[in-house]
């Protein structure tokens, strides 16, 4: 019942968000030709002044209606709560995603998507103990065998490139992250604890590219410098949200972007190939010309 209500209310912020201002009965309308709506119901008035009601409480976005001559329109009145808050744009956007390709199910065999690894077994309870403070015990081994068991307290979760991750504070007072698709067993604990005052998710991976961070990291300033067509993929998807343009020519285009050079950043570097250089720091430069350098070498090696 509850998850057929979110779906409920996340069609009806959809719907708003893409039609603007509508009236009862084209947002009724729509009801009974949506994916979502698989038993055939028709939706009243006042189930849509509750879906309304229940939307401000839950996601703190408030949906007014404006009376006018014999003809009331409904819109969202502050879409800025959608934007601000990424977990309900990345939901709202999902769902969006997710109803088009319901409704072009006759043509599956021609849409063909990502499947994201079966980590999302543990995304329920983690986040069930993310909601109540509570601690996990888990069960972990990664790709090359290091293991962990023991009693963690989740701090938060962080979707990167197909895989959750959950980021956790140990009893040792350290931060680590795990990846839930490695994590062999997962069970919430009766343990609250107090969840710490001074941690913002947010702000803690802010300086970072991907899913490794650190505390009392250092940012820098980091130019690249983007050759053939990449500059027109970098300019609609930024690789940090700090990356500004700063020279343009018929040749090349450079970005600046403050950033803490991770292992995660590198690889996102390397997946551009040649189209992309390092500019500064030196240091970076420096890297990534190690390890292609390596690469070249891997390549020159005639033992296979």
């Amino acid at each position: 019942m509850v998850e057929l209500l979110l779906k409920r209310y996340l069609w009806l912020i959809d719907t708003l968000k893409r039609g603007g201002e509508m009236t009862y009965d084209e947002i009724a309308d729509r009801w009974e030709r949506s994916s979502v709506n698989d038993s055939g119901t028709t939706l009243s008035k006042r189930t849509l002044y509750n879906h309304c009601r229940a939307i401000a409480t839950h996601f703190g976005i408030d949906i007014v209606c404006r009376r006018g001559r014999g003809l009331n329109l409904y819109r969202i009145d502050n879409p800025e709560a959608i934007e601000e808050n990424s977990l309900v744009k990345w939901a709202i956007d999902s769902f969006s995603t997710g109803e088009l390709l319901l409704g072009n199910a006759a043509i599956s065999d021609k849409i063909l998507l990502e499947d994201v690894p079966s980590g999302r077994e543990w995304l329920e309870p983690t986040m069930k103990a993310l909601q109540e403070n509570h601690e996990i015990e888990i069960d972990y081994e990664n790709f090359v065998g290091r293991k962990f068991t023991g009693t963690v307290r989740p701090l938060c979760i962080k979707l990167f490139k197909r895989r959750w991750y959950v980021l956790v504070l140990t009893d040792k007072g350290e931060k680590r992250k795990f990846s839930l698709d490695r994590i062999k067993s997962l069970k919430i604990l009766d343990t609250a604890f107090k969840y710490p005052s001074r941690f913002n998710p947010a702000d803690y991976f802010e300086h970072f590219y991907g899913i490794n961070a650190w505390d009392d990291a250092t940012p820098e300033k980091i130019v690249v410098r983007a050759y053939a067509e990449l500059p027109g993929y970098l300019r609609s998807l930024p690789l940090h949200p700090t990356q500004h343009e700063v020279k343009t020519t018929d040749e090349y285009t450079d970005f600046s972007m403050t950033l803490v050079p991770t292992f995660d950043f590198e690889q996102e570097l390397l997946l551009h190939r040649d189209q992309i250089e390092v500019l500064q720091p030196q240091s970076l430069r420096d890297e990534m010309a190690k390890l292609v350098t390596r690469m070249t070498n891997l390549y020159h090696n005639n033992n296979i």
